[in-house]
């Protein structure tokens, strides 16, 4: 049943979404159903006293200082003059502390952290023009710049995408290369693309050294089609997920969406012209050094990489299936062998469009 508030009083979710709600307010009138979520988290949308909010509880990790780090982000970025709405974490008006999340058990007796959002209306776009990828890019540098102004005490959760040997205990670049030598059977799939990435990866590792020196500044760190929304008239009316904000490069922004692209299922045409689109769309409110956009390629490269390690290290922990961690391993080496044939044709695109 899709009405959870429609569900018998023992079932887990409704029970669930009642304890919540009951610590935001003494006695919350509510009715609620499922949203589409994510693999790192459920989503429930609510309606409660005539407002609509998302409740979403965090499935890969309780820690609370990441977390806390978020929603900072979104609170002070909420306080600022940026047009583009991002969700607002809602205060639990009970504590003395005034937090946005709230330690549970879920019905398995596992710990996990909740927090009720102000609900942000719109629709997952779908690129269908590279005119659409200005739009998005126009968004992303507003975001960018909007981050910059953001002062944040707190530390971030995360390190910057450059310093991967420090994100990853459980696949460190040493593991990776390992498994990349001897592919091992739960990854048979990709055994080929292993090995192939196997001598790639080593130059990319190399062209980290001196990442450091490049402009840095808060960012959002995963923009891409399911993490924005766009109202009726196709606008991006809001920014969603700031989990993984951090501290990294500033032209790490654009890196993130413009390495996406490079996946879709759209003719070579199709591609560059949307990459144009979206690096003009992007440089309206960010003007980049020489420096950074000389670094973009290998950029595009190292967030393919991080997710690649991300979904190997939950595919270790038992978090997800085998099959997740294949498909990111292949994506990577798609994009592997687009920038071999391509990295020059990309430079000189990066210097006419910026």
């Amino acid at each position: 049943m899709h009405n959870i508030h429609l569900r018998p009083s023992d079932d887990p979710e409704q029970q669930l979404i009642q304890r919540v709600l009951s610590t935001y307010t003494m006695e919350p009138s509510w009715e609620a159903e499922r949203g589409s979520g994510g693999m790192n988290n459920s989503t429930y949308i609510v309606k409660m006293n005539g407002e609509r909010y998302v409740l979403r509880q965090y499935e890969t990790h309780n820690d609370q200082a990441k977390i806390r780090f978020e929603h900072e982000v979104l609170l002070t970025l909420g306080r600022s003059n940026f047009a583009i709405k991002v969700p607002s974490p809602v205060e639990i008006k009970a504590d003395e502390h005034a937090r946005t999340y709230l330690p549970i058990q879920d019905s398995t007796g596992k710990h996990k952290i909740v927090t009720l959002f102000r609900y942000c209306a719109g629709s997952n776009p779908v690129w269908n023009t590279p005119e659409q990828l200005f739009e998005f890019g126009r968004a992303a540098g507003a975001l960018s710049l909007a981050m910059s102004k953001l002062d944040i005490l707190l530390q971030p959760a995360y390190p910057p995408y450059y310093q991967i040997q420090d994100a990853y205990p459980l696949c460190t670049p040493h593991k990776l290369m390992q498994l990349c030598q001897t592919p091992p059977p739960e990854l048979h799939t990709c055994a080929d693309d292993m090995r192939d990435l196997g001598r790639v990866l080593p130059a990319l590792f190399e062209a980290l050294n001196g990442m450091e020196q490049l402009p840095h500044q808060l960012v959002h760190g995963d923009l891409n089609a399911s993490n924005v929304l766009t109202n009726e008239q196709g606008q991006i009316s809001a920014i969603l997920d700031f989990e993984f904000a951090t501290w990294d490069l500033r032209v790490m922004e654009l890196a993130v969406p413009m390495s996406d692209l490079l996946t879709q299922d759209q003719d070579e045409e199709w591609v560059w012209l949307a990459l144009e689109a979206m690096i003009q769309g992007f440089c309206e409110n960010v003007t980049l050094q020489p420096t950074e956009r000389e670094a973009i390629p290998q950029l595009i490269l190292l967030r393919s990489l991080d997710v690649v390690m991300h979904f190997l290290s939950r595919m270790f922990e038992g978090t997800d299936e085998p099959a997740v961690a294949v498909q990111q391993i292949q994506k990577l080496k798609e994009r592997a062998d687009w920038m071999a044939l391509h990295e020059g044709r990309l430079r000189e695109l990066l210097v006419q469009a910026i």
